[in-house]
């Protein structure tokens, strides 16, 4: 848990309506009727955040449905659910403890794997280590 907020503090509140269409998603989780943005605080443009996730078929990956907002509006017509590529960025790439960017293809801002403290290769585990954990 981080003891300072790196994410933007802009909020949405969805309409009953909006709610039933993320009730629906096969296999996604208990849809929240408030969140907030997930880029990083002080972003330009749209607001972002997963609003809810859909089980894949044996012909399509799972996928991420998003809401997306204008500045000074979580209320207003503007905003959408919508269906987004994911980033591909990657940190540690081919590690043990690769992480992926959970952002939309063409974010603005910093990789959500960059929020926080800069990080260094003396806070990150070796591989070798996280493979004896793993046994």
């Amino acid at each position: 848990m981080s003891i300072r907020r790196v994410s933007c503090p802009a909020r949405i509140l969805f309409l009953d309506a909006e709610m039933a269409v993320l009730d629906e998603l096969e296999g996604g989780f208990t849809a929240e009727r408030a969140l907030w943005c997930t880029l990083e605080e002080g972003h330009e443009g749209l607001h972002h955040v997963i609003a809810q996730c859909a089980d894949g078929t044996e012909t399509a990956a799972p996928w991420v449905m998003w809401a997306r907002w204008p500045r000074g509006n979580e209320y207003g017509p503007e905003r959408e659910l919508l269906r987004l590529d994911p980033c591909p960025a990657t940190f540690l790439a081919g590690a043990v403890s690769e992480e992926a960017c959970s952002l939309p293809l063409g974010h603005v801002g910093r990789h959500d794997y960059e929020f926080g403290p800069p990080i260094t290769e003396a806070d990150v585990m070796p591989d070798t280590l996280l493979r004896r954990l793993d046994e």
